[in-house]
């Protein structure tokens, strides 16, 4: 019997969403539709998946080992009495899942800081063109202060908003890990 309770069902929506975001990184559009493919057979083999989803088969396999090496995916293997083959049956395995998550969330939290802190102890200069460079102090110095694209004069650049932004994104990080309040 299903849980009819809003919260549990919303709780398997987002377990679910981060699955296929996971997903998606590990390998595209295709990883998706494998994991949907196996959320729906429960357990299947590499023929099966990729006779479901139109993938081919080598490119399954290369996203059920992805998976695998990440732990979301288990397989077991069956030999045929006849041939002597073996067929592997993979399943979706999300227990390390959460555990995942974090994983990922602690890595691109050490990303945003590093960024944030290149932003906060470089000055920046630019041109005020669209797409041209911004320099820091000594590549700024290196072109006596003008653009090496365009020649223009090179002004210090306000970069406020961009270290504004980044220490958003740190603190709904950091509160979402339960790092910080």
């Amino acid at each position: 019997m299903k849980s009819k309770n809003p919260e549990v069902l919303l709780m398997a929506k987002r377990k679910n969403q981060e699955l296929l975001k996971f997903a998606e990184e590990i390998g595209g559009e295709e990883a998706i539709e494998v994991i949907k493919a196996l959320e729906k057979k429960k357990e299947a083999t590499d023929e099966e998946i990729a006779e479901m989803t139109g993938i081919r088969v080598n490119t399954v396999r290369k996203i059920l080992y992805a998976l695998y090496d990440n732990q979301l995916a288990e397989f077991r293997r069956v030999r045929d009495k006849d041939t002597g083959w073996y067929y592997y049956y993979w399943r979706l395995e999300t227990k390390r899942l959460p555990e995942l998550i974090r994983a990922r969330k602690m890595q691109e939290l050490k990303k945003l800081k590093e960024m944030l802190e290149e932003e906060t102890k470089e000055i920046y200069y630019h041109c005020g063109t669209p797409g041209h460079p911004r320099l820091t102090f000594d590549e700024a110095m290196e072109y006596e202060f003008r653009c090496p694209l365009c020649g223009e004069m090179l002004m210090q650049y306000d970069n406020n908003e961009i270290v504004k932004e980044l220490q958003e994104k740190i603190k709904k990080l950091e509160k979402e890990l339960g790092i910080k309040a």
